[in-house]
């Protein structure tokens, strides 16, 4: 996918990800980068690391369950937002960031140790990101930007912070930055018919432990950039 996105980035051109999680992809792109989310604690996170600030290695249920509170409540009575953060990326099941349970040990698998090394190999790839704090429609993007977009996906379980997330709106906006000159790439199962698919292939979802299931993941543009995009 990342090739498709990538392969007419210019020189000095911005790779822009307005819902950048967990870094899963910006952190593989060289060059200028700007990632933002609308999680405060997901980009406390993204930040302290740059700066490797300290951290706990190991995360019990206790832990867990005291950093929910202050999660739940607002509140930095024992955590900052930071470690609110690690603790809540590092620990929830599946990434749910305290919406999908303590992730803990299952089958002698230990998901939270892996993930936190899975992260911890980030950091060298990630310390030259830009990071913002703010939703998409908020972001400013420098002219003729490479935008890739990996939005709550429609019809399946969103975060605590993509909820109610406006689709319609979204789209709206993907072809108003696409007719400002940004090349927008939008990762999706379905996309409204003025969006051509330009990539897909089968991915492997966990809904918990014991069951998965496999959909169809596919990269999106905009019908009126698609004959640039093909030509190119």
């Amino acid at each position: 996918m990342m090739p498709i996105i990538l392969k007419d980035r210019k020189i000095n051109q911005y790779y822009i990800e307005p819902f950048v999680g967990g870094c899963n992809s910006i952190d593989k792109v060289d060059g200028l980068r700007i990632g933002s989310d609308k999680n405060k604690y997901i980009f406390e996170m993204w930040k302290g690391l740059q700066e490797n600030k300290e951290r706990p290695c190991t995360i019990d249920k206790k832990l867990y369950d005291e950093a929910r509170t202050e999660f739940n409540n607002g509140t930095n009575n024992k955590f900052d937002d930071f470690t609110i953060g690690w603790i809540g990326w590092m620990a929830s099941y599946n990434g749910r960031f305290f919406d999908g349970g303590y992730a803990g040990n299952y089958l002698k698998r230990d998901y939270i140790d892996e993930q936190i090394r899975n992260t911890e190999s980030q950091i060298d790839n990630i310390k030259d990101i830009i990071f913002h704090n703010k939703s998409y429609e908020e972001l400013d993007i420098p002219n003729n930007s490479i935008i890739y977009c990996d939005i709550p996906y429609k019809g399946t379980k969103q975060y605590i912070a993509s909820k109610n997330f406006n689709y319609d709106n979204f789209w709206e906006w993907c072809r108003n930055k696409t007719t400002e000159g940004h090349s927008v790439f939008i990762s999706e199962y379905n996309a409204p018919l003025d969006f051509e698919c330009v990539w897909e292939k089968q991915v492997t979802n966990s809904m918990n432990t014991s069951i998965t299931y496999k959909p169809i993941e596919k990269l999106f543009v905009y019908k009126n950039s698609i004959d640039d995009f093909w030509n190119s």
